[in-house]
């Protein structure tokens, strides 16, 4: 059986790295998984955006590890102009083979001994999860720098040259921004790995495939937007009985090469806003409900959002009457200035709510099923 399988979405362009214009999207990983000391860890699937763009790009390639790069349409809101994550990691799960299952975006390079430091932290009981910081060697201004903007009001980067030693691509860790994990775990002591609650599975973060397949992947009610997929994700395995599994590892890190604001520029609505997630969240939890995908919320339950969670328990709801009133309680309204926010698109994600069970779609894909040959996906 396989060991690992390392899933990866992407929706860039095939050049996006700032300062590297002569750096293939796919390239940094790439020549991270090229020099791996564990040589049997698994395989790399590719859920991409853009696949009818580069789908030879790996056909000439001789590589020591299999690459299952699969196109992320059809996808509703892809297709849409929105983003649609969960259900491009869900299919990235319908995939892959390995007994472990580590989620990431593109643009991350590892140290050689990633996969088997990965591998033994899994044998040893634990869930890893991998702390980060961006290398802004060929970064010429912040402002290149991009995807960290949403923690930067909770935990200010630490700027810095990088903890570690390495030379990828000829980025060398010369300027790195840390990510707030590192500093709270492994400054200033000498602790090897640190159990960490439910909230920090975000980013880069690995479970086995029996207990994705239990919680039925990712939310797919989170897509059209992108905040809080990944944490929800740590919320329903917590739920399900695996959060005392979830530890973060000195030696487990992703290097990050800064990417240019672009994705996919079939991103038309990239300043359009749904819902608020986080509400999504704090409704599974409420009523312990650690399986994904498998009822529509009713108008019953967006109710008990608005009326029990949103105005009563939520811890940000005096900030968001002030400060957000667009997006409060839960549903996102047009009107107000500066903001593309739309009663219909709330509208249409009620109306398209997705039900998909991952277990019966992955042995669809083992039997043989067609639409699950490459190059298509139903």
């Amino acid at each position: 059986m396989v060991k690992i399988s390392f899933i990866m979405i992407t929706a860039r362009t095939d050049y996006p790295y700032t300062g590297r214009p002569d750096l293939h999207i796919f390239e940094p990983t790439l020549e991270s998984f090229r020099t791996q000391n564990m040589k049997d860890w698994g395989e790399w699937v590719i859920v991409d955006a853009l696949y009818e763009q580069r789908k030879d790009y790996f056909s000439k390639l001789k590589l020591p590890f299999k690459v299952k790069h699969v196109p992320a349409l059809p996808n509703l809101w892809i297709e849409k102009g929105l983003p649609g994550i969960s259900t491009q990691y869900n299919k990235g799960i319908i995939y892959a083979d390995g007994q472990l299952l580590f989620f990431t975006g593109d643009s991350h390079m590892v140290q050689p001994n990633f996969m088997e430091e990965l591998w033994g932290a899994y044998r040893n009981g634990y869930f890893p999860l991998a702390w980060y910081f961006y290398d802004n060697s060929f970064a010429t201004s912040r402002e290149c720098v991009t995807d960290k903007e949403k923690f930067d009001l909770s935990f200010p980067a630490q700027h810095s040259e990088a903890p570690v030693q390495y030379n990828i691509l000829g980025y060398s860790g010369r300027k790195v921004e840390l990510e707030h994990r590192y500093t709270r775990c492994f400054v200033n002591n000498d602790v090897e790995h640190h159990l960490v609650p439910w909230d920090w599975w975000f980013g880069c973060s690995s479970a086995s495939l029996e207990a994705m397949l239990k919680i039925n992947g990712f939310n797919q009610n989170f897509d059209g937007d992108q905040m809080l997929l990944d944490c929800d994700v740590g919320s329903r395995l917590e739920l399900a009985g695996y959060g005392l599994r979830f530890a973060l590892f000195r030696s487990i890190y992703l290097i990050k090469a800064p990417s240019d604001r672009k994705w996919n520029p079939s991103f038309t609505r990239h300043d359009t806003s749904i819902k608020c997630n986080l509400p999504l969240m704090w409704h599974s939890r409420s009523f312990e409900q650690y399986e994904a995908n498998k009822h529509v919320l009713t108008e019953q339950d967006i109710a008990w959002i608005k009326e029990v969670w949103c105005t009563q328990q939520c811890s940000m709801r005096e900030f968001c009457k002030r400060e957000h009133p667009w997006q409060y309680p839960f549903e996102h309204k047009a009107g107000y200035a500066g903001h593309v926010s739309s009663k219909r698109w709330f509208n249409f994600w009620k109306k398209h709510q997705a039900i998909i069970d991952l277990t019966q779609e992955r042995e669809k894909r083992l039997n043989g099923d067609p639409k699950y040959k490459t190059g298509t996906f139903t």
